[in-house]
């Protein structure tokens, strides 16, 4: 018996069971991502209990013995349009087909969503590549892309073993449509002042996900707000909320009425209406939150925030109405208060940067807004990006994320929200007058909503302290697997 095998027994693993050839279920690995791993005792050096062992392989694939060099998979991996490349992905090489996702919030265990007994996972660094080891050699190799809810599965034709097997640039991207893979299901309440609605058009979901209330076939789930104060549209003005054809509901009536409603949802994203948030039902959105759900909320909705239950956790010092501080440019925070290191703000600094995002190293922001600032006493919250000092307001906080339980130990966290004070779609040119979303214009991101797709993707990864460096889910183990393998 081997040392790993030594291990297992002594820790009262199981093996599963062969039943007619394939493998009993067995669960997911792991309870979560490194956060809830116990700190290892420097002395003795202790491993961490492998999370499952798995007896089974895929149908005509082995781990091959390498004399020299390991079997790798490596490649880059973008988002639906192919575009742009994605950071923190989960890129894994499962043993038996993944579960099926169930729609909905829920305060998971991060390890929960990447099933099929993994025998291998990596993760995408700020440039979206990563290099994949330990793969079983052979044809027809399962190999899995997911962020949180986002999820493509695909099959390798050939991997050869005790190499490297690079894959064909543009070749690994997460799915359009949920007849290629899955998504998450997304509420979007439209407003008066903005077009969130149009940026998962733009970094390449398919217009037919869009569907107005709850039941649609698609993914996007529309819900009319408010139109705020009446007027024209465009970057600070205010217009009638778009709306899709045939129309969704009002959002105060089937979206945030109840959490229940919102519980519907993985996410939520709540478009600026051009005035604060009519009709709020505050207990509802914090319960959804505290429940998992990962809210997404621009400029006026921060209503939200500065008053009821999220309003007693301090997130940061508010300033009502308007705040109009015209077209600023925004520095990338890559520390956290205490001064360390800011994993994901670096990340993004470099992703924006290699994405051709950034004007002399800073954000360009139209039509930019000052209603927060985040500063070390609002413990909570961490701000991504503020305004660079010559702005009208210097340091205004422009992206702030906090994690949700509020107050709950970061393992125990599993919920995000992103507060934004800035116009998304203001240097888009979309028609809010046409409905959702033919409204929106055929033209790339802008650097402001390129912020935001790598914010999109962020809050659907697993929940992370912001000075946690993200971690893979664990990969299973097998008994038989050589060391270089």
């Amino acid at each position: 018996m081997n040392r790993r095998m030594r291990i297992a027994s002594a820790r009262g693993l199981v093996l599963l069971a062969v039943l007619g050839g394939g493998a009993l279920a067995a669960p997911a690995c792991g309870a979560r991502t490194g956060l809830e791993v116990p700190p290892i005792p420097p002395t003795p050096p202790i491993p961490p209990t492998p999370p499952c062992v798995i007896t089974t392989m895929p149908p005509g694939t082995t781990l091959s013995a390498c004399e020299a060099g390991t079997t790798t998979v490596s490649g880059t991996v973008y988002d639906p349009a192919g575009k742009r490349p994605l950071y923190n992905v989960v890129v894994y090489a499962p043993s038996s087909t993944p579960d099926p996702i169930a729609p909905g919030a829920s305060c998971d265990a991060c390890g929960g969503v990447y099933t099929g007994n993994p025998l291998a996972t990596t993760l995408t660094d700020a440039d979206g590549r990563f290099t994949l080891s330990g793969v079983p050699a052979g044809a027809n190799v399962p190999l899995v892309l997911q962020v949180g809810k986002w999820r493509r599965q695909l099959v390798l034709p050939s991997v050869v073993a005790c190499q490297d097997n690079p894959q064909p640039d543009h070749s690994l991207t997460l799915p359009r449509n949920h007849t290629e893979g899955d998504l998450p299901s997304i509420a979007v309440s439209t407003g008066g002042a903005d077009t969130l609605e149009c940026m998962f058009l733009r970094v390449g979901i398919d217009a037919a996900e869009y569907g107005g209330g709850a039941d649609g076939a698609g993914r996007i789930h529309v819900f009319q707000g408010s139109g705020g104060h009446g007027g024209p549209g465009g970057p600070g003005g205010a217009h009638t909320a778009p709306n899709t054809a045939p129309g969704g509901p009002s959002s105060s009536q089937a979206l945030w009425d109840s959490a229940a409603d919102l519980r519907r949802f993985d996410m939520v994203f709540l478009s600026c209406e051009g005035a604060e948030t009519a009709n709020m039902n505050q207990q509802a959105l914090f319960d959804y939150a505290a429940a998992g759900g990962r809210v997404f909320a621009s400029h006026f909705h921060y209503a939200w925030f500065d008053s009821g239950p999220f309003g007693q956790a301090n997130l940061a010092t508010w300033t009502p109405h308007g705040n109009s501080i015209g077209d600023i440019d925004a520095q990338i925070v890559t520390t956290v208060p205490g001064g360390q290191p800011f994993p994901q703000g670096v990340a993004l600094a470099h992703w924006l940067a290699s994405n051709g995002a950034l004007v002399g190293g800073e954000l360009p922001i139209v039509a930019a807004r000052h209603n927060a600032d985040v500063g070390p006493m609002n413990t909570a919250s961490q701000a991504w990006l503020v305004a660079d000092p010559s702005a009208p307001a210097p340091g205004a906080t422009q992206y702030f994320t906090f994690n949700t339980p509020l107050g709950a130990a970061p393992a125990d966290q599993c919920g995000q929200v992103v507060y934004t004070d800035l116009h998304v779609g203001a240097a888009s040119g979309d028609q809010p007058s046409l409905p959702v979303p033919e409204e929106c214009a055929d033209v790339d991101l802008s650097p402001q909503e390129a912020a935001l797709e790598f914010v999109l993707f962020n809050l659907s990864s697993c929940v992370t302290a912001p000075g946690q460096t993200p971690a893979p889910p664990p990969a299973c183990v097998r008994p038989d697997a050589p060391d270089g393998g």
